[in-house]
């Protein structure tokens, strides 16, 4: 990835489909209580930070690298060895993004679960919200398979969840058990 001044982050589908149909959206909760301790809170908080920023920008955004990386905690630095893009190498690594050019970015909108060999490695607290938010999102998706219209909208995609979370008092059994 080549390390520019000026970074520009585009909103992109998942390359793949299973992705696209059944991922879970960026700001959804599991990225943070599943995904952290695979990819570290810094990965994790600009994951979460970028929909914020997409909603300003129209779906892309063009900043200084320092200002992204000073958005996040990380300070103004944005040297070609520092967090900022050992952060954005990492999200790429775990094809959450990949660059599409010099100083382009495409940050995929969708997500999957937490693989079986990674999920074997998480901490028991970790796992269990995996079960828990992995069941309540399957169940949202069986509903909304039936139901006419799905929000296209990060934002609208996660009321949309949320409200069905808090109205589901079980949880149905996950993939991965």
């Amino acid at each position: 990835m080549e390390r520019t001044d000026l970074i520009r982050l585009h909103a992109a589908s998942h390359p793949s489909v299973e992705v696209r149909q059944a991922g879970f959206p960026l700001d959804h909760p599991y990225l943070e209580q599943c995904w952290t301790p695979i990819l570290g809170p810094t990965s994790v908080v600009l994951l979460r930070r970028i929909p914020q920023l997409w909603r300003e920008h129209d779906l892309t955004v063009e900043i200084p690298t320092g200002e992204l990386a000073a958005s996040i905690g990380l300070g103004k630095s944005h040297g070609r060895h520092g967090a900022m893009w050992r952060s954005l190498d990492r999200i790429s690594r775990f094809r959450f993004a990949q660059p599409s050019g010099p100083g382009e970015i495409d940050v995929f909108t969708e997500f999957p679960p937490v693989g079986q060999r990674q999920l074997e490695r998480l901490p028991a607290w970790n796992r269990r919200r995996h079960d828990e938010l992995l069941g309540a999102h399957l169940d949202h998706l069986a509903v909304a398979h039936h139901s006419p219209a799905r929000p296209t909208d990060i934002s609208a995609r996660l009321d949309a969840m949320t409200t069905s979370t808090r109205t589901t008092n079980h949880t149905a059994p996950s993939l991965h058990r």
